[in-house]
């Protein structure tokens, strides 16, 4: 498959924004009288191994976890918008 090295949005050239999701849960306690405590606490469980990209300057480039990929070095690999297919 086709891919590119990005360090700017192919479309408008503004910041491309990577979001990993993790899990959170909130963790109430049940009081004496059998109640919620309405105090809680937030525990992380970690990632969901589900990542998004999308450009920090809102022009509507967006890409799905399989539409690019991260490297161990920490490049940015699109295979969505290939030179061929963006306008400039």
């Amino acid at each position: 498959m086709k891919e590119a090295i990005r360090a700017r949005c192919p479309l408008c050239g503004g910041e491309i924004i990577v979001s990993e999701y993790y899990q959170t849960s909130r963790d109430y306690k049940v009081l004496m009288n059998g109640k919620l405590s309405k105090r809680y606490i937030v525990t992380d469980a970690g990632p969901i191994n589900s990542m998004t990209a999308s450009c920090g300057s809102f022009c509507g480039a967006y890409w799905e976890h399989e539409e690019f990929d991260i490297s161990e070095d920490g490049m940015f690999y699109d295979k969505k918008y290939l030179e061929e297919e963006v306008s400039t």
